[in-house]
């Protein structure tokens, strides 16, 4: 399962979308690809009994766009999504929130990984900025090989 989440009309708010939409077609026969808004029940039911669901976001937290992506792997180091709860998804109750609450209730897939793109701009209008631009290329080569290593399709 691979879910990129996001909103395209809000600038580098889309980069989630536009990372799993670029990878789509290298991805293997088989793998669900969806894209959501962000808002924490709908992530909950769209990785519901997944064996692996790799999540692509966008976020604001003190780390500048040119550090890149980070991978999160939150059922293998469950602190590591402290990192980022202290900046926040642009989503309202997202990500974050979304893990801590599949925890509580014991509904994270059997592995959970994020892969996190730094915001610089999220006002309105189409198009990443080119700083965000730049690592959305990095992060579809982090999403093939994190599927292709994931598990039998």
């Amino acid at each position: 399962m691979v879910i990129g989440v996001g909103n395209e009309m809000r600038r580098d708010d889309g980069a989630g979308i536009a990372v799993v939409e670029r990878a789509r077609p290298l991805l293997p026969p088989g793998v669900e690809v969806r894209t959501l808004g962000g808002e924490a029940t709908s992530l909950l039911d769209a990785w519901a009994g997944a064996d692996l669901a790799v999540v692509v976001d966008a976020v604001r937290w003190d780390r500048s766009p040119g550090s890149g992506v980070t991978r999160i792997e939150v059922t293998s180091a469950p602190d590591a999504v402290s990192g980022f709860e202290a900046g926040t998804s642009s989503h309202g109750l997202g990500v974050s929130e979304a893990v801590a609450l599949g925890r509580a209730l014991d509904r994270l897939p059997l592995r959970l990984v994020l892969l996190l793109i730094s915001l610089e701009e999220e006002g309105h209008g189409e198009g990443l900025s080119p700083a965000v631009d730049r690592h959305v290329d990095d992060a579809v080569a982090l999403l093939v090989v994190e599927v292709g290593a994931g598990s039998r399709w």
